[in-house]
């Protein structure tokens, strides 16, 4: 591919059906965070509608992309753990780091319009207290760092369970708890990769059925849980959501859907953009006294939220940065312009 261009390459370390999941995830990502900003500055109404589409997209969205982070990790691992840390260190821990510090010094900035302040003391303990959706970020590494410790599959899948039935245990369960809730997602994926490789939906009435399946759970669950996403009445939405999700992923035409994958390929610039694209688009509204309808400022900012980062992923691929900003990995051997345009979908993506 040339400098900046985003189309997905057309090679054979290319797994479509996961750039189109991962392009689904991150648009609902967005869409999530809009919404969450949208009811905290009054502009959404905070009743049933916004609700329920919380708690759907909470029950499964993110567990999916724990899910989908794990499916390339076996592969990566026969480099040899210290290759596979060194890479993630520069693919996750790093635009970590950076981004929460530009993130939240931007929030700083522009404290006025921001729903949640970020304080000095906030970004001094990023170390351990991860800040807004970087909380992902260190939890995956925390997730890459015991695939590379622990080699034994009876070990991981134990500690993965003992996880989550900890988690279930908590008093508080926001913030860096949410990792023992999401390291059994991540292990799904690491040790059911090939299975889900190789599972073939029969057609889109199987999709329905899931679907169907899918909008029970998530109502039963809802009333069960009292509204908890990550409750253990959630967690059969949770499972239905991702292999919908993975289904519907399977049947979608590559060619038409093509614009699925480049979204799928860019999602981490867009993970680490979203939020300043969102918000500020929602500011500018409000500073332009746009009339407050809900819905126009809902898909306002999803749209926003996702155009924005990929134009800057382009413009930033262009100009050789993608590597130096954390958002393509460093290929030993290769310049830093060919590693931004060349790298597998894994090293692209917050997986």
């Amino acid at each position: 591919m040339k400098s900046g261009d985003l189309r997905p390459a057309a090679d054979a370390t290319r797994t479509r059906w996961i750039d189109f999941a991962r392009g689904i995830g991150i648009i609902l990502v967005v869409y999530g965070h809009v919404l969450g900003g949208l009811v905290r500055a009054n502009v959404f109404p905070d009743g049933p509608a916004a609700q329920w589409m919380d708690y759907t997209l909470y029950t499964f969205h993110m567990p999916l992309f724990f899910f989908l982070a794990g499916l390339n990790v076996q592969h990566s691992l026969r480099r040899g753990a210290r290759s596979f840390l060194e890479g993630k260190a520069w693919t996750i821990a790093y635009p970590y780091v950076l981004w929460s510090l530009v993130q939240g010094g931007t929030t700083m900035l522009l404290s006025r319009d921001a729903n949640i302040p970020i304080l000095p003391s906030d970004l001094a303990a990023i170390w351990y207290r991860p800040i807004a959706q970087f909380w992902f970020l260190y939890a995956l590494m925390i997730c890459h760092v015991m695939a590379a410790l622990v080699p034994s599959r009876k070990a991981m899948i134990a500690i993965a369970f003992i996880a989550l039935a900890v988690f279930l245990l908590l008093p508080v369960q926001a913030g860096l708890p949410l990792t023992l809730h999401h390291f059994v997602f991540y292990v799904a994926g690491l040790y059911g990769a090939g299975a889900t490789a190789a599972w073939r939906p029969s057609g889109w009435s199987v999709l329905a059925l899931i679907v169907l399946a899918f909008a029970g759970a998530v109502a039963l669950g809802g009333y069960l849980s009292d509204m908890d996403a990550n409750g253990l009445a959630s967690l059969p939405a949770c499972m239905l959501g991702i292999g919908g999700t993975l289904a519907l992923c399977k049947l979608l035409d590559d060619k038409r859907y093509r614009w699925l994958a480049v979204i799928g390929v860019t999602s981490m610039t867009i993970y680490v953009l979203h939020i300043l694209a969102g918000s500020g688009m929602r500011i500018v509204m409000l500073k332009l006294h746009v009339p407050p309808q809900p819905w126009a400022y809902l898909f306002a900012g999803t749209a926003a939220g996702v155009i924005l980062p990929l134009v800057a992923h382009a413009v930033l691929a262009r100009l050789h940065l993608l590597t130096a900003l954390g958002l393509a990995p460093l290929v030993k051997g290769k310049p830093a312009a060919v590693a931004a345009t060349q790298a597998p979908t894994s090293a692209r993506t917050p997986a």
